[in-house]
C-alpha cells in the first residue's frame, strides 16, 4: 500500500521557502565576512593622542593642515586657532581603495555562492520547497553581491552584471515554472 505524504497548509510552505531563503543568505554573508573582512577604518587612519594645534605638527602626524579664514579683530578670542588638521586627507583613499578591493572580492563569493544555489535549486532534489528555496536565495544572493560592489564598478561592469543578473533570473523562471 502507497502512502502519500500529508499537504501542508501554503503558508507553512512559503514560510520555509522564505526561510530558506534569508537563512541562506545570512550564511552566505558569515563566509564573506570570515573569508574577506571589511578593512578597519582605525589601521588606515588611526586616531592621534593629541591633536595637532600647528602646521607643523598636523605635518608630523599625517595630516593635511587647514587655514580657518581671517576673522574679525573685534571678534576672534586671544588664543584661536589658525586651523584643523584634517587627518583622514592623507589615509582616507587607501582605506577607500581597501574596502573596494574587499568589495570585488565579496562580489565574486557572492557570485559564485548564488549560482552554486541556483544551479543545485533548479537540480530536482525531492523538494520543490528546498529547490525554490534555494533558487530563490541564489538569485537573493547574486542581488546582494551585486549591489555591495555596484559603487565601486564602473558602467561596463555595471552593463556585466544586469545581464548576469537578468540571464539568471530568465532561467530560473524557464526552468521553475513552465505554463
Amino acid at each position: 500500500m502507497e502512502t502519500t505524504a500529508p499537504k501542508h497548509p501554503k503558508f507553512v510552505r512559503w514560510a520555509l521557502l522564505i526561510g530558506i531563503v534569508v537563512i541562506l543568505n545570512v550564511f552566505f554573508f558569515v563566509i564573506e565576512q570570515i573569508a574577506f573582512p571589511s578593512p578597519d577604518y582605525q589601521a588606515y587612519c588611526p586616531t592621534p593622542a593629541v591633536q595637532a594645534q600647528d602646521a607643523a605638527a598636523c605635518d608630523a602626524q599625517g595630516g593635511v593642515w587647514t587655514e580657518y579664514p581671517p576673522q574679525p579683530v573685534a571678534t576672534t578670542p586671544a588664543k584661536a586657532l589658525a586651523g584643523y588638521c584634517d587627518y583622514a586627507a592623507t589615509c582616507q583613499p587607501k582605506y577607500e581603495q581597501a574596502l573596494s578591493e574587499q568589495h570585488l572580492y565579496a562580489f565574486i563569493l557572492m557570485t559564485v555562492l548564488g549560482i552554486i544555489a541556483l544551479v543545485v535549486g533548479v537540480v530536482p532534489i525531492g523538494s520543490s520547497i528546498v529547490s525554490s528555496g534555494l533558487s530563490y536565495g541564489g538569485v537573493l544572493a547574486l542581488i546582494v553581491g551585486a549591489m555591495q560592489y555596484w559603487g565601486d564598478a564602473g558602467e561596463w561592469l555595471r552593463l556585466g552584471i544586469s545581464a548576469i543578473a537578468l540571464i539568471a533570473l530568465i532561467y530560473v523562471g524557464v526552468r521553475r515554472f513552465r505554463d
